[in-house]
């Protein structure tokens, strides 16, 4: 049976989808905002990588667990390769023809986010880190899909039918990690340390270099990037003084 934290942590994640998606459609004067957003994101995914993942999972299933981060690595490097774009590419509003292989790709690390999710939940007090780098990352990366497809004409049902299929790929990876790779604490190490290599890419190849590009505002958004990092360091002690272990 699904627990409320299960329920609520999908239904903010899909919300947030929904709100990425969809901004793009009504507000043209956004970009300034997602700076931030990214910002924000980066810190969040690179130490949610770091100081709970990656550690979580070396807990589980030991020196092998550096593989599976790198697996994960390799896996979203080479789906981003060869189906998706960069968000910083986007952000130059370059037009790429490849709405619909982004989508597939897009897709593919939403179950993946949606595994990590399930498997998190399994752990005392990881899913709430899991979800709060899921639900941040999930609306820059919403936008980035409903801009490409903006700038190749798409129609607004077609963005909007688009954006639904990312919004359930994560209740469907959450399922699966929960019904079908079952809670096994060797499966839950295997899907943390991917998950890690995943979000890993993600904050340094995408958004963290993000955070350099922008020279007149290089200062709010360093803060921002600190922010986020500060975020997951604080719920990592807010984990140890009150006495919740992985």
């Amino acid at each position: 049976m699904l627990n409320s934290d299960f329920i609520l942590y999908v239904l903010m994640i899909m919300g947030s989808v929904f709100v990425g998606g969809i901004v793009p459609l009504y507000m043209a004067k956004t970009k300034h905002h997602l700076h931030f957003i990214l910002s924000v994101s980066a810190g969040l995914m690179l130490g949610a990588a770091l100081i709970h993942l990656q550690p979580s999972s070396f807990e589980l299933i030991g020196k092998q667990a550096s593989l599976w981060v790198l697996a994960g690595f390799l896996f979203l490097y080479l789906i981003k390769k060869f189906f998706t774009i960069h968000l910083c590419e986007l952000l130059e509003c370059e037009v790429h023809p490849m709405g619909l292989a982004a989508t597939v790709g897009i897709a593919l690390h939403s179950l993946i986010d949606g595994i990590a999710l399930g498997s998190g939940l399994a752990l005392e007090g990881l899913g709430l880190i899991v979800f709060l780098t899921i639900f941040f990352h999930k609306i820059p990366e919403a936008f980035a899909l409903s801009a490409v497809l903006i700038n190749e004409n798409r129609k607004k049902s077609t963005i909007i039918l688009f954006n639904l299929l990312l919004a359930v790929m994560v209740p469907l990876g959450a399922l699966l990690a929960r019904y079908v790779i079952g809670e096994s604490p060797h499966v839950t190490g295997i899907a943390l340390a991917f998950a890690a290599g995943t979000f890993l890419h993600i904050s340094l190849s995408d958004l963290l270099p993000h955070v350099h590009e922008h020279a007149e505002e290089q200062s709010k958004i360093y803060i921002a990037f600190v922010l986020g990092l500060a975020a997951m360091w604080a719920l990592q002690q807010w984990e140890v003084i009150g006495g919740h272990t992985h």
